[in-house]
Parts: C-alpha cells; sequence; structure tokens
C-alpha cells in the first residue's frame, strides 16, 4: 500500500501545513464558495485533529494512518456542508455515465433513453463502483448509458450549457449524486439493477441466443482460462480462443442476418470479449502467418 503524504511529514508542523493543504484543494475541488481559512478554526476543533496534532510526535505508523483517515472524514463532511446545492458544474457526468436501477425502467420503455444508448456490463466483468471508488469484478448484470467515445463523459451531456438532455427524466443514480452529501448515494446499495431480460418481450426471438452466448461466453469461465493461461494450462490457449471467436462470429451472423447495429449488439450481448482482453490483462499476438495467441500484458508496475 502506498503511504499518504502526510505520514511521511516528519514535524508536527510539516503536518498541519499538509492538512491545511488537503482541505484548501478538497474545497477547490467541489466548488465550494467558502475559502480554506473559513474553515479551519471548525476543523482545529473537532477531537480528530486534535489527536492528531497532539500525538503527531510519540504515534507510530499506524496510530498516525488511523487519525488520519479519521481526520479526512471529518474535513470532508465540514467541507460538503459549506455547499449544500447542485452548482450544474457537469463534473459528475465528465466523469461517466450512470447505471440504471428497476426504477428506471419507464425511462427506457417509453423511449427516453432508448436500449440502443445502454451498454450491458456482464456479470464477471470489471466495472467502477461509485459507492466504493474503486474498481471491482460485478457479481451481476448492470445496464448502462453509454459515454462519448473516446472519453468517460455521458453521453446526454452537453458541455455548452453543461446541462442533460434528459434532466427531467435522469436516471436514479444521477438523482441521488449528489457529490456535496456523498452518504446519499450509498442508499442505492439496496436498490436492484435493471437488467437485459427487465426490458426484452418473453417471446424476442433473440433470447435463446442470448441465453446460449451467456453459456458459452460465459466471463467466470473466460477468466478461469485466463488465469490457467498465465500456469501455463495446456488447454487454456485454444478454448479461450474458441470463446473469443464464438463471440465474434455470433455478433457478425446477427448483424447480416437481422441488421442489428452494432449498439444493439452491444445491449444484447455486451461488449465484445476481444475489446476486454486488456482489462484481463491479455492481449492479442500473431503466432505464425494464420496463427494468434493470448499473451499476458506486461506489468509496468513494478510489484
Amino acid at each position: 500500500m502506498i503511504p499518504s503524504p502526510i505520514l511521511e511529514k516528519k514535524t508536527l508542523l510539516e503536518a498541519e501545513n499538509f492538512i491545511q493543504q488537503s482541505l484548501s484543494q478538497l474545497l477547490q475541488a467541489i466548488h465550494s464558495p467558502s475559502a480554506m481559512e473559513e474553515i479551519w478554526p471548525a476543523l482545529q476543533s473537532r477531537p480528530a485533529f486534535q489527536d492528531l496534532l497532539k500525538n503527531w510526535a510519540d504515534w507510530g505508523f499506524r496510530e498516525k494512518e488511523f487519525s488520519w483517515d479519521q481526520c479526512c472524514r471529518e474535513m470532508e463532511r465540514m467541507a460538503y456542508a459549506t455547499r449544500p446545492y447542485c452548482l450544474r458544474c457537469g463534473e459528475c457526468c465528465q466523469k461517466g455515465s450512470p447505471t440504471l436501477y428497476l426504477e428506471d425502467i419507464e425511462i427506457v420503455r417509453k423511449g427516453i433513453i432508448p436500449r440502443e444508448n445502454l451498454i450491458t456490463l456482464r456479470q464477471g466483468e470489471t466495472g467502477f463502483s461509485q459507492e466504493n471508488q474503486e474498481l471491482m469484478v460485478l457479481p451481476e448484470e448492470r445496464l448502462k448509458v453509454r459515454e462519448k467515445p473516446g472519453s468517460h463523459e455521458c453521453l446526454y451531456y452537453d458541455p455548452g450549457s453543461s446541462g442533460c438532455a434528459v434532466y427531467e427524466n435522469r436516471p436514479l443514480q444521477c438523482r441521488n449524486m449528489e457529490c456535496w452529501n456523498p452518504e446519499n448515494f450509498k442508499g442505492l446499495s439496496s436498490r436492484t439493477f435493471l437488467s437485459r431480460k427487465d426490458l426484452l418481450n418473453p417471446a424476442d426471438r433473440l433470447l435463446p441466443v442470448l441465453d446460449a452466448h451467456e453459456v458459452k461466453c460465459s466471463l467466470h469461465r473466460f477468466r478461469m482460462l485466463l488465469n490457467a493461461l498465465k500456469v501455463g494450462g495446456p488447454s487454456a490457449q485454444e478454448d479461450a480462443l474458441e470463446i473469443i471467436s464464438y463471440d465474434l462470429h455470433l455478433r457478425r451472423f446477427l448483424e447480416e442476418k437481422y441488421a442489428l447495429k452494432p449498439e444493439a449488439l452491444s445491449f444484447l450481448f455486451g461488449r465484445p470479449l476481444l475489446f476486454l482482453l486488456p482489462a484481463f490483462g491479455f492481449t492479442l499476438e500473431e503466432y505464425t502467418e494464420d496463427r494468434i495467441k493470448l499473451v499476458p500484458i506486461p506489468r509496468t508496475d513494478n510489484l
């Protein structure tokens, strides 16, 4: 684990200056109308802050780390309390598009956000947890509004006006995304994510194809094969390539037979496995003139 810069400070004055800088940067990041000097006296009076400075010279690494974490939480609460309203700065819209919950089903059924503007993140895929602010392996499938090519910006965000094209009918996650009140977002943890089958007619002719794809191209199995490949599993190479080939051929077949656009295929079957390879730590490399193989991407973190 990389230590926080404050833990490297030798003197009490250095630690105190670092806390002031951190508070100032936080206020700027959330576009607070308050300056650091306005919040600093109140932060100084908090027990977490007083304990940290009082014991700085005597505490070891772990004690300082725990107390700094408590101080950060207090700092965040105080900073966010200075602006309990949305500035419509568009920052959250630029950082990523929303994931849909069951409560959003009518938005899609009415065509406000059509299925073609959604992308399926399948069970077992790597996704970003807004609640925990970290990457995770998804325990269930999720439907996400598309992002603009080459960025994380939501498809419905208008940078010219910092507005949202579907603001009056924005998804539940957007309505609960209050950057000045992070705790509000945690209320979504008990909600049910919207899934493909919630939006498909039970008699849809492509449902059996979708089910077959989930079995043949299971991301759980695909991940296991790639893990086996890392340690030289004898059949993992061919089995993993077969899954990638099946996924690509199925998409091409449906595109030709039913004139399905790539956007529709991304909703029905998620992103092609070929595109997900880097997230699994692999890439394709030419083996001979007519053969390719999967090879691990070299790590660059020196771990």
